[in-house]
């Protein structure tokens, strides 16, 4: 008996929470007897080239309308060849344009994930995203969290049955790293606390904050390092001169999915003060390695942190200053938040997510 085909559509190759959600979902269910793929609409960045199961229609950005129109058809003509019997869409532009063509190349389950608040979509991907939602072209939608939902709340009522909640699964990363061989990896200081941060450099992450947060302290006890690249690393190089903090402050750019839990095993507190959040797959990754964590104080992360954090303004770099200062000077304090940690993140379970996906993927 062949084996059903699922194909997992992702907006861009880039390293990101929907595309290791994408990758994980992929070999959970080949795991499960399924075939599966992973396809990205364009390649950002060369992060999971080398993967089995991967493929991507573009490798660039399409600039013009004629090279989305092209995109779309090379779409079209895969799915059409392809013949899966279910596609899962990751991140807004690939939920309106991967259903929407999968739709018309006739395939029978189309399952579209929400994986940030409504209000944070582009005005254009919002309308198409509730539309479409509404008029079926969507058979099945999720929720990557309780807090996502809640912003579809004014959605219609034939929308909103179509969706269900599934909270997040992930793998713990892996490392064989000990602390000291992981700072030595990062050329990261022995002697100070490791204060981390994990995403993109987007508007949306607001790390801008965590190095206004060290610059104002004349000798910090910790030293910031920040994992992702994106559109403003220019803006946060001029940054760390600005407030003369090159000394303090280290940008590692990208890391391979596979180099995260070393960077991990490396830190001592993790901090996350994005502007928004969906779910904060790093966050987890952080939870699942024993770190404490300082966030952002959002439904969001109440949710997924719990009694595991310390939840401060977006805005009020001072007091975030204070409260990494304090944190590292407590390493008992350190220690009894990274067990909550540890005992928060067992219900973000890999298994019981993709599970869940497969259900509501197929339901009738």
């Amino acid at each position: 008996m062949k084996k059903q085909l699922i194909i997992n559509i992702v907006t861009q190759m880039e390293a990101g929470g929907a595309q290791k959600a994408a990758v994980q979902v992929c070999e959970g269910l080949i795991q499960r007897g399924y075939t599966s793929e992973v396809w990205f609409l364009y390649k950002k960045r060369d992060t999971y080239v080398n993967r089995p199961h991967i493929r991507w229609l573009c490798d660039g950005r399409p600039k013009t309308v004629y090279d989305f129109i092209l995109l779309c058809i090379k779409l079209y003509h895969w799915l059409r060849n392809a013949k899966p019997s279910g596609v899962i869409t990751y991140t807004h532009y690939a939920n309106v344009i991967g259903q929407t063509v999968a739709y018309l190349a006739g395939i029978p389950y189309r399952m579209a994930t929400q994986r940030n608040p409504s209000w944070s979509y582009p005005v254009i991907a919002r309308w198409l995203d509730r539309l479409l939602g509404t008029i079926g072209i969507y058979t099945s939608n999720i929720f990557v969290s309780h807090s996502v939902a809640d912003s579809f709340q004014s959605y219609p009522n034939i929308y909103k049955n179509r969706s269900r909640v599934v909270l997040n699964g992930l793998s713990k990363p892996r490392t064989e790293c000990t602390k000291l061989a992981a700072r030595t990896k990062f050329g990261l200081p022995v002697d100070r606390i490791i204060v981390t941060n994990i995403g993109r450099l987007a508007a949306q992450k607001n790390q801008q904050l965590l190095i206004k947060a060290i610059g104002c302290i004349p000798n910090p006890n910790w030293y910031l390092v920040i994992a992702g690249d994106g559109e403003l690393r220019c803006e946060l190089e001029q940054m760390i001169h600005e407030y003369d903090c090159t000394d303090h402050v280290k940008l590692l750019g990208e890391l391979s999915p596979e180099e995260i839990g070393d960077l991990l095993i490396a830190s001592d507190i993790f901090a996350l003060p994005s502007r928004f959040e969906a779910f904060g797959f790093a966050t987890v990754e952080a939870m699942m390695m024993g770190l404490p964590v300082i966030a952002s104080d959002l439904d969001v992360n109440h949710e997924i942190i719990g009694d595991a954090g310390i939840f401060l303004p977006t805005t009020d770099f001072q007091e975030w200053s204070d409260a990494i200062q304090s944190l590292a000077n407590n390493e008992q304090e350190r220690k009894r938040l990274g067990n909550l940690s540890l005992m928060n993140a067992k219900k973000y379970d890999l298994n019981q997510m993709i599970d869940e996906y497969i259900k509501h993927l197929f339901i009738k």
